[in-house]
């Protein structure tokens, strides 16, 4: 009987948490992990995972994550560590920053959008160095 109880762990800590639809909050709220909404939020949204704003969802407040899907309407800035993706009947009417921006057809984004690199210090400066490394060879040749 251990086994099912293991599976049900396993689901419920994909699933993480979920605002239904008819479910109002104001304020600030912090999530840990996989955050779905598809109810009404005014405030600050800050989750550390990733974010589903549903298509039923309203939001009026920044959110932050590591990425966003919006399918619902969110008045505010997005920031996302790796991706924001706005799908229809999604829109966005502020500004988004984010590494990769995805806007899928019939979805709107009204805003500035900042888009940035990762981190230095990860892949970016090895490729650097072996292209000199590289060319540097094939002078000498």
């Amino acid at each position: 009987m251990a086994e099912p109880s293991k599976l049900a762990a396993v689901q419920l800590s994909e699933i993480g948490a979920y605002l239904g639809p008819g479910t109002k909050a104001n304020g600030k709220l912090l999530f840990e992990g996989t955050t779905t909404i598809e109810g009404e939020v005014e405030g600050e949204i800050l989750v550390h995972g990733n974010v589903t704003i549903g298509e039923h969802a309203t939001i009026n407040g920044k959110i932050v994550g590591t990425s966003v899907l919006v399918r619902g309407r969110v008045t505010a800035s997005i920031q996302a560590d790796k991706k924001i993706e706005i799908q229809p009947p999604g829109i966005v009417i502020g500004d988004v920053i984010t590494q990769s921006l995805v806007i899928g057809d019939g979805a709107i984004l009204e805003g500035h959008c900042s888009m940035r690199k990762e981190k230095e210090g990860k892949i970016l400066p090895l490729i650097r160095q072996e292209a000199t490394g590289a060319n540097s060879e094939e002078s000498s040749s």
